[in-house]
């Protein structure tokens, strides 16, 4: 399931500057699979990677820079910058 750019307001603010999130998996061996792409909001990432994780029985974190863990589904900020 992937899934791109995402329009649904849900009215929460961003946090940290943030305007865009991707979802990622990430395997037992490092290896890294796109689940969705500039998500315009956390709640939504957040519930797509519930999914994701629970779809795959992995491991659900929020990962702003921390080391990445095997077999889990990381919601990850993206700069504006990089979301354009």
């Amino acid at each position: 399931m992937m899934i791109g750019p995402h329009t649904k307001p849900s009215g929460r603010t961003n946090t940290l500057g943030m305007s865009m999130y991707d979802v990622v998996y990430i395997d037992a061996h490092g290896g890294e699979t796109p689940v969705a792409q500039q998500l315009g909001d956390r709640k939504d990432a957040a519930d797509v990677a519930r999914q994701a994780a629970a779809e795959r029985g992995a491991g659900r974190m929020v990962l702003p820079g921390s080391a990445r863990l095997p077999n889990c589904v990381c919601v990850i900020p993206v700069p504006p910058a990089e979301a354009a």
